[in-house]
Order: C-alpha cells, then structure tokens, then sequence
C-alpha cells in the first residue's frame, strides 16, 4: 500500500507530514497574515491575545471595496488560520512561564522527575497499605476469609423465580482496596469509610462460576457510613471462619508499613458515630483500639 509506515495528514490526507506541518494549513494562515498587511488591517491588543477570527471580515470588506473578490477570506481558511494562530498563543505562554511540572506548578521540573510526586506516591502506597491492614483485620474478625460460605440472590430460568446461592469466599481483591491516584497529589486513599466500600470478596458459586460481592451491610465490622443493622435480601454471610488470616496476595500491599510524610494528609472519615456521643469509627467498638494502632503506626485521623 502506497505510504504504508509514513505519517499520513488528517488534514490533506497526503503521506509524509501530520497535519500540524501541513503545507496546506500553513498556506492558508500565511494568505490571511498576507492580505491583512496588503489591506493594512490593523488587530488590538485583545484580537492578537486571542483567536478569535472576526477581525478577518475587515480583509473582506476592504477586499470587496476594491473590487477584489479573488482576495476574501473563506470560512475553511478562516478555521485553518485559526488553527495554527491557537498554536502560536499556546507556544508563547508556554515560552512566557518556562518549564513547568504538570504534577506541583513548580518550575524547573517535569512530572516524571518531580520530588514532590515522588513523595506523593510513597505516601499513597503507605496509606494503601494501612488501608489493607485495617480491612484484614475487620474481615479476619467478621469471619469473611477464604473458607467462608456466603449466599447471594440470582435469577433462575430453571425455576422461573430468584433463589440463594451459597457460595464460597476464595479471597479479597486487595487491588479494589484503597486504590491510590498517583498523577493527583490529592490521590492517597486516605478516606477510611471508602475501604469498605465496593466488590471486593471474590467468590466461586457451586457451578464454578466466580464473582466478587460487597461486605454485607449487617457486618459490624465496617465503617459506621456503610453499616446497616438489617439483613440484606441481595447478599449475606451464612457462615464465617472467625478469626482466620485473609489472603495475602490478588494485590495485597499491607506489609508496607511506612510513615507517610508530615506533609501527607491523615486518615479522614465520614462515618464517625455520632448520635450516642461515642465518636466511634467501627460498629464493632471491641475493634477500635486495634484499629487505632494500625493507623498510629502510619497516620493520624484529621477531620478534613
């Protein structure tokens, strides 16, 4: 095929450039900046800051008193002057600002090199590492490990109606806990309510089929936010395994025990229990003093 492994311009379709070197874009803008000085166009301050193309209908106009129809400028070069004029801003406050990191601000830097970033990505990481502790230890008390049976509510064509289907816990999917955001530097998973939160017990149902559930609502060791004393129709424990050690693998980070920075934010929560005064942060208040020492270790709570 002709052009095969060449750049090919989205503009003129023609092979060999893209369309930010095409020679026809480039043409066009150089035909307006050229009838602008023929006609002695004159731009403000505010036309030549931005790109907007109403100053052309000028060309036209003292085109068309001249009786030089050959010379207005069409719609399609207006937009094509418009095009590379974009650049041209674009490039010189880029220019103006210097080298600056897409991640802090800062200059002198890019993202892939910035400290800041750096720091940022431990701290994350440590933070999601204490997210994991947190959650093994809820889910080693609650009984939800591998060996635990749970059930779950499914259509069945066989019997025309929804039926429970018990299934058995295989694991957590730890890399659905506490995801960290590298690329924002407000990315730690530090919101202690959303460790409960989402599909993260995987499952095998007795035809082999594999699925993830939620942490039922009536389980008191989760956060006060997703805590709901009645028994949920959807999806339950049947039977748990109390007191045995989670899965540590599908993504476990939870032996990265680091103190994160003390420019890092601290661990916040929204479920803190506070009609009965308590300020407890766990339905099961037995597990807040292990709780509290796991995130010592790493963090503090901050109310913001």
């Amino acid at each position: 095929m002709s052009g095969t492994g060449r750049n090919q311009c989205q503009h003129c379709g023609e092979f060999g450039h893209n369309r930010r070197g095409c020679p026809k874009i480039k043409a066009a803008y150089a035909r307006v900046e050229e009838l602008a000085e023929k006609y002695g166009i004159e731009r403000s301050e505010d036309e030549r800051a931005y790109t907007s193309t109403s100053w052309i209908s000028r060309i036209n106009e003292a085109a068309s008193a001249a009786g030089n129809a050959e010379d207005e400028v069409s719609w399609r070069d207006r937009w094509l002057w418009e095009e590379i004029a974009d650049r041209k801003i674009a490039q010189a406050k880029k220019n103006k600002r210097g080298r600056v990191c897409g991640f802090c601000g800062q200059s002198g830097h890019n993202a892939r090199t910035c400290p800041a970033k750096k720091q940022h990505r431990k701290d994350a990481d440590a933070m999601q590492g204490l997210a994991h502790r947190v959650v093994a230890a809820c889910l080693s008390k609650a009984g939800i490990v591998p060996g635990a049976l749970m059930r779950v509510r499914e259509w069945s064509w066989k019997i025309d109606d929804y039926e429970q289907v018990m299934c058995m816990v295989t694991g957590i999917n730890w890399e659905r806990v506490a995801a960290p955001g590298y690329d924002n530097d407000q990315g730690s998973p530090r919101n202690f309510d959303s460790w409960f939160k989402g599909p993260i017990i995987k499952v095998r149902k007795p035809n082999g089929d594999e699925g993830l559930l939620r942490i039922p609502q009536n389980i008191k060791q989760q956060s006060h936010y997703n805590y709901y004393e009645d028994e949920s129709v959807g999806h339950g424990l049947v039977s748990g395994v109390v007191g045995a050690p989670v899965n540590k693998n599908s993504g476990w980070k939870g032996d990265n025990v680091t103190l994160i920075s003390p420019e890092a934010q601290g661990v916040y929560h929204w479920g803190v229990n506070k009609d009965n005064g308590s300020g407890e942060r766990l339905v099961d208040a037995d597990l807040e003093e292990e709780i509290n020492n796991l995130i010592n270790q790493v963090s503090k709570w901050v109310e913001h």
